[in-house]
């Protein structure tokens, strides 16, 4: 019997501005024999480098956390996370930055994870969520607990004079914080996007197709290259520069990609049952299954683009790729147009 395990790739990608080109490479020439060298050239190590994390600790939920708005962490079992999770590739600039979690019933996770139970589909009266915003002074000389600096705690809200939380008895409940935050690098990521509601929401969802068809192809036709300069370029700067990778380990992430691009029989799945969503301040569109009532749990809250394929082991493995698109300002909305994040 074959078995159907899941990875999911976040490929979420920024535009990165304030960075000068190698003299050597141009933007437009980048291939996949020069992109790791390209990438090593633009990570900068500060004096500090600073590096923010967080550390959720739910209960009696499941849940999805945004940082300025942009989808950065997703929980849908029962599993307490115990290593926090970095979040600088989503802070563009210093300054104030939101958190945003949202809370789930736990539905039939009870039932499902140990036979007994009843199915939940409100918040109970002990839900809550809390979260410490920590920072590591310098994430090149130590990110143990000790190395840890608390920024701020947040504790869930409760009913006025009472423990119980404020949610209860909701089928969803969605709550934003701020802390501020002080990097050595600036990011224009979305910022520099459109208001995509703003328009005819089945054009733009037309658009959005065609951009994802696309995308589809170029990983049909091993187009390496093209993906490079498309999809994979931006998301790694953003994330190298703002990680201060060295180049071991970019090179490292882009022999992953690479053994992805790469990959024989590849079967796309429709994207039937997913639904198209915004984030980033109605910046940024993706399509994703729903956490509510997905066609099919294991594709709860899951990128609608994704493909299967087998390995020589008879393992099934579901490749997830997150695609996060914006439209920069001044621009018509075309599939050209349209960037990917």
């Amino acid at each position: 019997m074959k078995r159907l395990f899941i990875l999911e790739l976040f490929t979420t990608f920024f535009t990165i501005v304030g960075y000068s080109q190698p003299k050597n490479i141009p933007l437009a020439e980048v291939t996949s024999e020069n992109v790791v060298d390209y990438i090593a050239s633009k990570v900068k190590v500060y004096d500090k480098n600073p590096m923010y994390a967080i550390r959720p600790l739910q209960n009696n939920c499941v849940y999805e956390i945004l940082i300025n708005d942009h989808l950065a962490y997703k929980n849908y079992d029962l599993q307490k996370l115990g290593t926090p999770i970095l979040i600088n590739h989503y802070i563009l600039k210093s300054g104030k930055q939101t958190i945003t979690y949202r809370l789930y019933p736990l539905e039939d996770l009870m039932v499902d994870t140990y036979g007994k139970g009843e199915t939940i589909h409100t918040l109970l009266k002990n839900t809550s969520m809390n979260i410490e915003v920590i920072k590591y002074e310098d994430v090149k000389t130590g990110t143990r607990i000790g190395d840890e600096i608390l920024v701020t705690k947040h504790e869930s809200l409760t009913k006025k004079g009472t423990r119980e939380f404020i949610g209860s008895g909701l089928p969803y409940y969605e709550y934003t914080f701020t802390f501020k935050a002080t990097v050595p690098y600036e990011i224009e990521g979305w910022s520099n996007g459109q208001d995509l509601i703003k328009y005819d929401q089945e054009e733009l969802e037309a658009v959005v197709l065609k951009k994802y068809a696309e995308i589809k192809q170029l990983y049909l036709e091993q187009n390496v290259d093209k993906l490079v300069q498309i999809e994979y370029l931006d998301k790694s700067l953003r994330e190298d520069i703002s990680d201060y990778k060295d180049k071991e380990t970019i090179k490292r992430y882009w022999d992953n990609y690479y053994a992805d691009v790469l990959l024989e029989d590849k079967k796309f799945q429709p994207l039937e049952g997913s639904e198209m969503q915004f984030f980033g301040n109605n910046k940024i569109v993706t399509f994703r299954h729903p956490v509510t009532a997905p066609i099919d749990p294991r594709l709860k809250g899951k990128a609608a683009l994704y493909f299967l394929n087998t390995e020589d082991s008879g393992i099934i493995i579901a490749n997830f790729k997150g695609v996060y698109l914006f439209l920069p300002k001044g621009k018509p909305l075309t599939v050209e147009n349209l960037q990917i994040l």
